[in-house]
């Protein structure tokens, strides 16, 4: 077990490409943090880095306080587990589970007990005898995760292991890894693209994009109070609703101007505005917080339905006003396209960010 710090950490391939800019971050020891973002945003490089896979350009790795940056991946003791799942040709799922047991030469007995241990928490105990060369990819990724949970490294580094896996093997994996790190109490780093795992498997999640750490919280908190445009569109399905408005001063309350529409926020003292008269903002608001109404009412602001997406037992409307657009999610029913819906802004849902920097503002 191990708490790992990033300190500054700056990866510049063949001295042109940042990978990763001047990065921080701690991972607390026990804890399970997701890195998450986009193809390209720098989570599988930070994680070999952490690994000893690759040395930073910049900056330093410490795991329990002690400066590893120049130190191997043997003697960091970490377990990693890639998209592809790797098997070795010739030996049966026991022979592939238990391979790095028997190269740190523990005893047969232990290996036999940590081995079936292992694959009855994978279901795979019935396969130790088989040969691995016409295994599906589910099973194989699943005796690659076997032996790295076979072993007691000080961290459990998980580069996308479950995208190359069919949806329910995904789901199956999802739910013995949270409950292994849960029992066994491990440090774990989750690489993914996929923010259902993340916002699933993690106790905090550090959005990335362009090597950088966006925002570094609790799932609930990442969702619920993005810290920027680009965290509120990446996370959520659909992402967050975007309006560029001006927010105006009216008579002890603020009026939300959009481009095509006005909506006064009762509940929004001016005060907010401090001085001015008018703030430019780009105001978020996710899809399914927006409130959908069938019949015109007072306050609320017409739209057109141009799409209609079932989703499971949900529906995503795709709506339009002029020019301004928006996405809502709300429980299936029937809708045509063209029909008129009426739209309502719950303050308590509402996010404000800055037109210019993205980040969000404080209300």
């Amino acid at each position: 077990m191990a708490s790992i710090l990033l300190q500054n950490i700056t990866k510049v391939f063949d001295n042109k490409v940042v990978a990763v800019k001047d990065l921080t971050l701690e991972i607390p020891d026990k804890g399970l943090v997701s890195l998450l973002g986009p193809s390209g945003c720098g989570k599988t490089t930070t994680m070999r880095i952490i690994s000893g896979l690759e040395e930073p350009t910049a900056g330093k790795v410490f795991f329990d306080g002690r400066d590893v940056t120049q130190v191997s991946p043997e003697e960091r003791n970490v377990a990693m587990v890639f998209q592809f799942p790797v098997v070795y040709p010739g030996m049966t799922v026991y022979e592939n589970i238990a391979f790095p047991l028997v190269a740190h030469k523990v005893p047969k007995k232990e290996i036999r007990r940590r081995v079936e241990e292992v694959a009855e928490v994978f279901e795979i105990s019935h396969l130790l005898k088989q040969d691995t060369y016409n295994l599906d990819a589910g099973i194989k990724q699943k005796i690659v995760l076997a032996r790295a949970f076979v072993r007691k490294p000080n961290v459990y580094l998980l580069d996308e292991p479950l995208t190359n896996v069919d949806p329910a093997t995904r789901l199956e994996l999802r739910t013995i890894l949270k409950r292994l790190q849960s029992n066994l109490g491990q440090t774990m780093v989750y690489v993914t693209h996929d923010q259902g795992e993340a916002l699933t498997l993690a106790d905090r999640i550090a959005v990335m994009n362009e090597g950088k750490v966006l925002q570094y919280d609790s799932p609930e908190e990442v969702y619920s109070n993005p810290s920027n445009t680009f965290v509120g569109y990446f996370i959520g399905n659909p992402g967050m609703n975007f309006l560029n408005c001006s927010l105006q001063a009216g008579e002890s309350v603020c009026i939300m101007q959009a481009r095509s529409f006005s909506y006064v926020l009762k509940n929004l003292s001016r005060d907010f505005l401090g001085d001015s008269e008018k703030r430019e903002l780009i105001i978020g608001i996710r899809p399914e917080n927006l409130e959908i109404l069938f019949e015109p009412r007072e306050g609320y602001v017409p739209f057109e339905v141009v799409l209609s997406e079932p989703i499971g037992n949900r529906l995503v409307l795709h709506l339009r006003s002029g020019e301004d657009t928006l996405k809502a999610k709300i429980p299936r029913t029937s809708v045509e396209i063209g029909q008129k819906v009426w739209v309502g802004f719950p303050l308590e849902f509402l996010k404000f960010f800055d037109a210019q920097t993205l980040e969000a503002v404080e209300v």
